[in-house]
């Protein structure tokens, strides 16, 4: 394995235990349910991408052909909310800590996904690049979602793309 992949999968490996220990102490801190769910639900896709990368480290190190890679879209989606769930929602208002915990979640996975596509597009090998790609893909679904919840507590009248309430309706 070129020294160059090794130092970027464990360069991987370490983004995603940190991105790990940081959405496990922002589910504790959050007072906010949604915010909550959101984190535990980051740091165990953290976990699968750790997983990934360590399987496809051990295969290469083995020598193993480097195969291409499935990777879960992640668990996110199944607990994003659809317009009938919004209307019935009781707004729950976060802190500034919830707040600033969110910013720095955003800028985590902003970083993760720009480190993947740097990767892929140095990368030579089809099947290398194609596993940064996706994982740059699931980084950049996890970055829209931290982005709406972050929108929804700022109070812009919108979470998930789509407006709290309407002045029509009052």
């Amino acid at each position: 394995m070129p020294t160059s992949l090794m130092k970027a999968l464990k360069t991987a490996y370490e983004a995603e235990k940190e991105g790990l220990r940081a959405y496990l102490k922002y589910a504790k801190q959050t007072k906010v349910g949604t915010g909550k769910n959101m984190f535990v639900q980051l740091a165990m896709d953290e976990v699968d991408h750790m997983e990934l990368i360590e399987k496809f480290i051990e295969k290469t190190m083995a020598g193993q052909p480097i195969e291409q890679v499935n990777i879960p879209k992640g668990r996110l989606s199944k607990f994003m909310p659809t317009t009938k769930d919004l209307n019935q929602k009781i707004i729950e208002k976060s802190s500034l800590g919830d707040e600033d915990a969110l910013k720095v979640a955003l800028a985590h996975e902003e970083k993760a996904m720009n480190f993947y596509l740097e990767e892929a597009k140095n990368s030579s090998d089809e099947k290398v690049k194609d596993f940064f790609l996706k994982l740059a893909e699931v980084e950049k679904k996890h970055f829209e979602i931290i982005k709406a919840e972050l929108d929804f507590v700022s109070s812009d009248g919108f979470w998930f793309d789509t407006q709290e309430f309407s002045v029509e309706d009052l």
